[in-house]
């Protein structure tokens, strides 16, 4: 297939919410190019070796079963690795990606595999901004709002489909790129990790480093604060920066959507550039 793939839309069905002790039981995918054609679809469903959790059988539909037959991660995620390579600059895309990254991380460590070297591009938080006013941005509420055909089914090929739409129906590839929130495949049972373009706060976690923000919101407005980072955490498919406010002492949550510009304090004594400007997450 030629290198001219644009997006990949991507999609997991899970036994539960815990990457840690949860497994994938079905992956679904689709190749489309820039004009939002399907070009390949992939759709396997996987034996976990353990129970679908009670709650995420009800969701999707699948019972124990239905998978007796699939084959394990390792056969499946060989075969999705071959999809990525035919379309080897594609960027996968996912609503709240920050979850499928995690799942799907985790099923390439378990498996003994490399994780794939590909951001996942966030739907969620391009809803969010582009419809602002919505009361929820669910999958299946955003499929109802504008209405796109069958309700998503909470099967991942459906799901997947149902994503590749919303990405173009919200403006995904005319989005700035600077202004997409993306995350990296990881190993899920380790702690979250930041969106991407969002590395240089991370550092800041782990060392233990103070930084300024200007961040939007809260009870003292646009004035800058400092802060020392903590952990990054994913709450209703939003991320945040925990930190330590200098001002309160004490831990707060921190949206880095709302976090216009940073400056990591031993880097302007080092005579860094401060304030950059940050991605929106």
């Amino acid at each position: 297939m030629p290198n001219s793939c644009h997006f990949i839309a991507l999609d997991l069905e899970t036994t539960g919410l815990d990457p840690r002790s949860d497994r994938v039981i079905e992956i679904g995918a689709l190749i489309c190019d820039g004009e939002g054609r399907t070009l390949e679809t992939f759709e396997r469903l996987i034996n976990p070796g353990r129970p679908i959790g009670p709650l995420a059988s009800q969701i999707n539909g699948l019972c124990d079963s239905d998978l007796i037959g699939a084959p394990p991660a390792s056969v499946v995620l060989a075969e999705l690795n071959e999809l990525l390579r035919r379309a080897e600059n594609a960027p996968l895309i996912a609503h709240n990606a920050a979850f499928d990254a995690g799942f799907l991380g985790m099923e390439f460590t378990r498996s003994g595999m490399s994780i794939p070297n590909r951001p996942v591009l966030d739907t969620l938080p391009l809803a969010r901004s582009v419809l602002p006013d919505l009361e929820s941005h669910r999958l299946d509420r955003l499929v109802a709002y504008f209405g796109t055909g069958e309700k998503a089914r909470h099967r991942a090929l459906a799901d997947a489909k149902a994503v590749i739409d919303l990405w173009f129906r919200l403006g995904g590839p005319t989005t700035p790129q600077a202004a997409r929130v993306s995350y990296p495949l990881h190993d899920g049972s380790q702690p979250a990790p930041p969106p991407l373009g969002w590395e240089r706060l991370d550092e800041a976690v782990a060392r233990g480093i103070a930084v300024r923000i200007a961040y939007t919101g809260g009870s003292r407005g646009e004035a800058p604060r400092v802060v020392t980072p903590r952990a990054f955490a994913h709450r209703g498919g939003i991320a945040y920066l925990v930190a330590r406010c200098h001002i309160d002492a004490i831990d707060k949550s921190f949206r880095l959507d709302r976090i216009r510009s940073y400056e990591v304090l031993e880097e302007q004594r080092r005579g860094g550039e401060p304030w950059r400007d940050c991605s929106s997450a």
